[in-house]
């Protein structure tokens, strides 16, 4: 069964709240920033708040029409810590309706700036307005999708979340939502709050929401044996993926570092062909379940093989679940598995 958490996104409209009496809040996502002209006066406490709770924290940025450079700069003076993962706000305010030009100008400043920015935040009846674009410059630079829907109903956040089914998981643009908005009703901390949920825990959320490395794994040290035949060797398993619409492969591994059988660091990846591909990807891993959920990866139909952990599987791993989703019920799939033998 998956593990769904929540959490609300703040800014001064909430002042005084305090992160403590928040009695389902498992991660925060709270404004830094709007424009070049705005600082939120309550974000630095509420950041300082949740790193002494522990709880994941992510900033968020308003989109306004002003220069992107700016902008960027506006928020990288201010986020406090440049490796908090952050939220660009896509939404029209007032008389302005940003573009997609300019949203996307945005992120290309941020992320030359040096900033996390990991989630966009576009409403699926903004999208629409939009013209109901094709999103994919979003998930090209790595971003992933907050999408909002209020199904109605007021009181505790797990009380009205209308579940891992709603309406509000399904994707738009060619991308799906990593996190839900699904209420600005919510009662929690004495104050009205939006409330978000995540399928998946908090760990799973951080490695979500973690800053793209760009550091190739390691390379295995070479074996201590003077025997040749004991010599580090690859081996490989490669297979199709099922088609058709929600279509399930499920793919036992080498346990890697743990098995008696000698198993060292073990990969995986995925190819696709004539489209790109979507899938949902789940690693089983022993004693801890499903410890690695990714809800949309992208097998790009040019380019190499997608690694949707970019490494290798986590010790332990049994087995991997590898779902279609909507839109990529029929492209030829493939995956391969790459085992290094102790």
């Amino acid at each position: 069964m998956t593990t769904t958490i929540f959490g609300p996104d703040i800014s001064s409209f909430q002042q005084g709240l305090s992160l403590a009496r928040l009695a389902q809040a498992s991660f925060v996502i709270a404004k830094t920033t709007e424009g070049t002209y705005y600082t939120d006066a309550d974000y630095q406490g509420w950041r300082a708040q949740a790193a002494q709770l522990r709880k994941p924290f992510i900033w968020y940025h308003f989109l306004s029409g002003e220069a992107s450079a700016a902008q960027a700069a506006h928020t990288a003076a201010n986020v406090g810590d440049m490796s908090l993962p952050g939220m660009l706000d896509f939404e029209p305010e007032g008389s302005f309706e940003p573009t997609l030009a300019q949203a996307i100008a945005y992120v290309d400043a941020a992320l030359a700036a040096g900033l996390n920015l990991r989630l966009v935040y576009l409403p699926h009846w903004y999208w629409q307005q939009l013209g109901s674009p094709d999103l994919g410059a979003f998930r090209d630079r790595g971003l992933q999708l907050v999408s909002s829907a209020y199904p109605g109903g007021s009181g505790a956040p797990s009380a009205i979340y209308p579940g891992d089914g709603a309406a509000g998981w399904a994707g738009y643009g060619r991308m799906y939502p990593l996190i839900y908005q699904f209420t600005d009703q919510a009662s929690d901390g004495g104050k009205p709050l939006d409330y978000n949920a995540f399928r998946g825990t908090t760990a799973q959320l951080l490695a979500a929401l973690a800053r793209p490395s760009t550091t190739p794994a390691p390379t295995p040290a070479p074996s201590s044996s003077s025997d040749p035949e004991d010599d580090l060797m690859p081996a490989f398993a490669t297979g199709q993926i099922n088609a058709g619409a929600d279509a399930v492969t499920v793919v036992g591994t080498p346990a890697p570092n743990t098995s008696t059988a000698g198993w060292g660091r073990v990969w995986l990846s995925l190819a696709s062909d004539f489209g790109d591909a979507h899938v949902r990807v789940a690693v089983w891993t022993h004693g801890e379940g499903w410890s690695h959920i990714f809800e949309d990866v992208l097998v790009a139909q040019y380019g190499d093989r997608a690694n949707p952990l970019n490494g290798p599987l986590p010790d332990g791993a049994q087995k991997i679940s590898i779902k279609r989703l909507p839109g990529s019920e029929n492209l030829p799939m493939a995956y391969l598995l790459e085992a290094m033998h102790k």
